[in-house]
């Protein structure tokens, strides 16, 4: 019962969806734990990605070389 509505100000229990004074609809709390299972991917994903080696580019071989092999 620590819950108040904000249209009117009545008490509200804690697992109430709507207050029983006015029906004006409760917010719900986000959990915390899945928006920090979302952040935690998203870093890994990024970190992975910066350290990802540069791709090599692999240097043309002159004509003259590329004949003689």
């Amino acid at each position: 019962m620590g819950l108040k509505c904000k249209a009117c100000g009545a008490q509200l229990a804690n697992e109430a969806s709507t207050c029983p004074a006015c029906g004006a609809e409760v917010p719900k709390k986000m959990k915390l734990l899945p928006l920090a299972a979302f952040m935690l991917i998203v870093i890994l994903v990024i970190q992975a990605y910066m350290d990802k080696p540069e791709p090599e580019t692999a240097e043309p071989v002159p004509p003259s070389q590329a004949a003689e092999q």
